[in-house]
């Protein structure tokens, strides 16, 4: 028998995301969700993609804290449709100055956008503004878009906290189901989700040739009369 009990497991506590939070999560991101374009397009870009969750009125975008010092964080939306209709409205001009800022100075990453992107960004900006949005959609689908764990802090329960979080939220709104995606070799994250009842989809493949494996959480709405 052990003369010292086992530490105390540090509860961890959320917050909404806040601008002086988007250094933090662009750290993460890079640290640990490096597979991906918009991590090529460097540490600008991607604070301006993070502002987006903060402006967007479907967006959700969560701060892990631990004693009181941010452990990790998530972002995603309640209607994948209202969220990406704001982004093209409202911030398609500021992504796209920070995302060619950084196509200029590096060519070979310029020649990948123009390969795999430059056709269904261009298309998306002609067209922005101009989409008439649903008026009677037939359920609103929300996505869990980026979510980390600072290495320092795992082991607290920080991921399963900030998941929940979300998925309360979503019910909250009337989300009929979540998705997001994963990598495939990434088996710890794919058990993770399984484990928080979500079910995991066949793979897909995206535009420059990646795999990921979708997971889908049905959620169970109250009928409101």
């Amino acid at each position: 028998m052990s003369l010292f009990p086992p530490p105390q497991a540090r509860m961890a506590s959320l917050r909404v995301m806040e601008l002086r939070d988007v250094p933090f999560a662009v750290r993460l991101h890079q640290d640990h969700l490096s597979q991906g374009f918009f991590v090529e397009l460097g540490e600008k870009f991607l604070r301006r993609y993070y502002r987006t969750f903060l402006t967007s009125p479907a967006a959700v975008a969560l701060v892990a804290e631990v004693d009181h010092r941010p452990a990790g964080f998530l972002v995603g939306c309640t209607d994948a449709d209202v969220h990406r209709r704001h982004v093209a409205r409202l911030e398609r001009w500021r992504l796209a100055r920070a995302g060619a800022a950084s196509l200029l100075v590096r060519p070979e990453l310029a020649g990948k956008f123009i390969r795999t992107r430059a056709q269904r960004y261009t298309r998306s900006l002609r067209h922005a503004g101009h989409e008439p949005a649903d008026e009677a959609p037939n359920e609103r689908v929300g996505t869990l878009s980026h979510i980390a764990v600072d290495q320092a802090m795992r082991r607290h329960g920080v991921g399963s906290r900030l998941v929940n979080g979300f998925v309360n939220i979503a019910r909250v709104h009337g989300v009929s189901h979540l998705q997001l995606q994963t990598s495939p070799s990434n088996a710890n994250a794919r058990q993770f989700y399984v484990d928080l009842g979500w079910q995991e989809q066949e793979q897909i493949h995206d535009n420059e040739g990646g795999v990921w494996i979708p997971f889908v959480k049905k959620l169970v709405t109250r009928n409101h009369t």
